[in-house]
């Protein structure tokens, strides 16, 4: 069967990733989505821990938020979000995110015309369904992306990952790195020492053995970035570093991270999110990869 034709999609509903480094490097497969129906109103579901990668792009007109832990918290609640859905007509809709749940609700909500891979047994759900080959499943996670895209009709001429920064966001950075005694015009070392699973996080002894050499390098400072959890990473790799850092670990959401890195000379870390965040936001790379697939 053909994609739709554009005309014919008034309204779209894209189900992001439940993770901000996936919801990063489906970026590129959104904007090619926005793209090539630019004429349709498009719908991302997500949920509330990865809106901070949504909020404020242009490759979309509304989200939906998926409150899975609160007003659309079991049945009740799922049949509040189905009758949400309902409402918006959807004449396309593109799931990103591969979980049986992700089709049942695009079918629920009438979609009429359902793209997604036929994972966790929901093919039948879907009326365009993907196989997931092993060669598929060898790709880079955002040419999966990219190829649910085009196989959708919206094939990418433009494959930059996107995170959505704004004024505020460096502002906040800003004032953030002042209050820990660095200037403007300091070349900075990030470094996220955590990692998306614990196995793939490297050793915080060598991390802080690297920043002191790539701080040398952009005669910089080291800033340590995270989670309030982190914090513990964040004394070692100060200590090891020897440098003149500072450790911001708790001390700026999302968005202000990313602005951190954006302000950065040079990113270190695991595979995590915030390497994706930092990836899109234009600042060099340096990860470390453990089990897993890049």
């Amino acid at each position: 069967m053909l994609p739709p034709d554009p005309a014919s999609v008034r309204a779209l509903l894209v189900r992001a990733n439940n993770w901000i480094g996936d919801v990063v490097l489906a970026s590129p497969a959104l904007h090619a989505l926005r793209a090539h129906y630019a004429g349709a109103r498009i719908s991302v579901l997500a949920r509330p821990r990865v809106l901070a990668a949504l909020e404020g792009s242009e490759d979309l007109d509304e989200i939906i938020v998926f409150d899975d832990r609160g007003r659309h918290r079991g049945l009740a609640g799922r049949l509040l979000l189905i009758a949400q859905l309902r409402r918006r007509r959807f004449d396309l809709a593109v799931l990103f995110q591969k979980a049986f749940e992700a089709a049942a609700l695009a079918a629920a909500a009438g979609a009429r015309r359902r793209y997604g891979y036929a994972t966790d047994r929901r093919g039948w759900l879907l009326t365009d369904p993907l196989a997931e080959t092993d060669e598929i499943r060898s790709r880079h996670h955002a040419q999966v992306f990219l190829d649910l895209a085009a196989a959708a009709g919206a094939p990418a001429e433009d494959l930059a990952l996107r995170f959505p920064l704004d004024a505020r966001d460096r502002e906040r950075a800003r004032q953030e790195l002042a209050r820990a005694g660095i200037a403007e015009t300091d070349p900075l070392v990030a470094v996220h020492p955590g990692a998306s699973k614990t196995p793939r996080a490297w050793h915080p002894e060598r991390f802080g053995q690297l920043a002191r050499e790539a701080a040398k390098l952009v005669s910089g400072r080291v800033v340590v970035l995270g989670s309030a959890a982190d914090a513990p990473l964040a004394r070692i790799i100060l200590d090891v570093s020897g440098a003149l850092g500072v450790d911001l670990t708790g001390r700026t959401n999302v968005r202000e991270m990313a602005a951190v890195c954006e302000r950065s000379a040079l990113f270190l870390g695991s595979d995590s999110g915030p390497m994706h965040v930092a990836a899109a936001v234009g600042t060099p790379v340096v990860a470390i990869f453990g089990p897993g697939r890049p």
